[in-house]
């Protein structure tokens, strides 16, 4: 397939020479799903569960209000570990770690 007419070539060189990222592109997709206290105007609550199904969270960066300008992956995951927590303590339920288990007897091979 040959140039369409827009170009002098097929792809061009700037768009894969030029080390910039123009304003239209973007690395890390995020700001698709807005979050706050409205059902009205977000979608998800303050703890990313989704206003409208009880049991429906998203802990990735589309709940983030905009891309920031470095990798987002340490802020999804601290937020993904947020949720964790929220979860927990909405569930009632209690974690046991490593160090618990070896004290009960209950894992071999592990000492607190």
């Amino acid at each position: 397939m040959g140039p369409l007419g827009c170009h002098d070539t097929a792809i061009p060189a700037w768009s894969i020479l030029d080390k910039r990222i123009p304003l239209a592109g973007a690395a890390h997709q995020s700001g698709t799903v807005r979050f706050g206290d409205d059902p009205a105007a977000s979608a998800l609550d303050v703890n990313c569960r989704a206003h409208d199904i009880d049991n429906l969270y998203v802990v990735d960066t589309s709940f983030f209000p905009s891309s920031s300008a470095v990798n987002p992956a340490l802020t999804a995951m601290a937020n993904a570990l947020r949720v964790g927590d929220h979860l927990l303590g909405r569930l009632d339920a209690h974690v046991t770690t490593p160090d618990k288990l070896a004290s009960s007897g209950r894992l071999s091979g592990v000492t607190s």
